[in-house]
């Protein structure tokens, strides 16, 4: 059975539990959610001493977690057992074994273990990798155990998840100080929460968070941030957007160029599609390139104010930032001056 981490998250708190469950993915932040649920709200205290067990794939084999997995509680009616980083079941669904007999008998161990799972354990495997769904180890999960996909959450979702992480807490963000929190932190997840969880602790329940909450608690100057050097850039207001350049320049710590390139060339790339798109209205176009149609008005914009050549040539000049960044073109040039000659070459194209 295919659930998301927040269904399982729900169901953890119902005691709603299945005997298997495999978790897998390529974004850490949903798995290492789940297993903390795991090892903490689902026995008490008194009864984690005896019957929670956590192990590490590579210091086990698939027949001795079984082992494990076959006995019964002590004092209680539930075990948990978490296996961190099951790499042989990763081996198994690639066909890759020490050897063949041992590959089959892995293999009949985890189909037989999956159809008649000791109901008084529940087994839960984690793999920091994403399978396809097609992956044969999953099918035998399909009527006894659970499996979730942890998947990596695009950037034109980001802003979505935060609203809703900060909703499940009674929270509700203006649009504008969404966009900034995701154009600051980018697409960690677990640092997003982190920094969602500043705003939880400090900002009243049902009151909406704004850009005075968003610089009090997390820090972000309102005026020298990637989201008001996006703004200036938007306006063409060259005074504005260098003068906030010159801070980053001076301020490349706390202001970083990688991730500022990595907003420009999505925000530019965007404006490349708006281009495409002829005459639409401003909902078809949100969901076209993907954007919350508060800020539909910001690409319209921009499209007036940079024809397609132009924005053709800023994503090349944003590339052979990134270039100059890694090394690859340029003499070890310093972040100042990369982040100069790109806010230049913006304004100047």
């Amino acid at each position: 059975m295919q659930k998301s981490a927040q269904d399982v998250l729900k169901d953890i708190k119902q005691q709603k539990l299945a005997p298997v469950y495999l978790i897998h993915g390529d974004e850490p932040f949903f798995i290492d959610q789940v297993v903390d649920a795991f090892e903490n709200k689902v026995l008490s205290p008194d009864q984690q001493s005896f019957n929670q067990f956590v192990m590490y794939g590579k210091d086990q084999s698939l027949g001795e977690v079984i082992s494990y997995a076959r006995r019964f509680p002590m004092m209680s009616d539930k075990q948990v057992i978490i296996v961190k980083e099951a790499v042989f079941l990763e081996a198994m669904a690639k066909g890759k074994t020490d050897a063949k007999d041992k590959g089959n008998s892995d293999w009949k161990a985890w189909v037989d273990y999956c159809e008649r799972p000791t109901e008084s354990t529940i087994l839960v495997f984690t793999l920091k990798t994403l399978l396809t769904d097609k992956s044969k180890i999953l099918a035998p999960l399909d009527k006894k155990g659970v499996v979730v996909a942890s998947k990596k959450i695009s950037e034109d979702r980001l802003g979505v998840w935060l609203k809703d992480y900060l909703s499940s807490h009674s929270l509700h963000i203006q649009a504008n100080a969404q966009e900034l929190m995701v154009s600051f932190v980018g697409t960690d997840l677990k640092r997003m929460a982190h920094e969602a969880d500043k705003l939880i602790v400090n900002v009243p329940q049902g009151k909406e968070i704004g850009l005075d909450e968003v610089e009090k608690y997390i820090g972000i100057s309102r005026e020298y941030n990637y989201f008001e050097f996006q703004k200036a850039i938007i306006q063409r207001n060259s005074e504005k957007g260098q003068k906030i350049a010159f801070y980053f320049a001076d301020n490349t710590k706390q202001n970083p160029a990688a991730p500022m390139l990595i907003m420009l060339f999505n925000f530019f790339a965007k404006v490349l599609q708006v281009h495409d798109l002829g005459a639409i209205s401003e909902g078809e176009m949100a969901s076209a390139i993907g954007v919350n149609p508060y800020f539909v008005k910001d690409y319209t914009l921009a499209k007036r104010n940079y024809p397609l050549g132009k924005v053709v040539r800023i994503i090349e000049a944003i590339k052979n930032a990134d270039l100059r960044i890694k090394g690859v073109i340029g003499n070890s040039d310093k972040e100042r001056e990369i982040i100069l000659d790109l806010s230049f070459e913006i304004f100047n194209l």
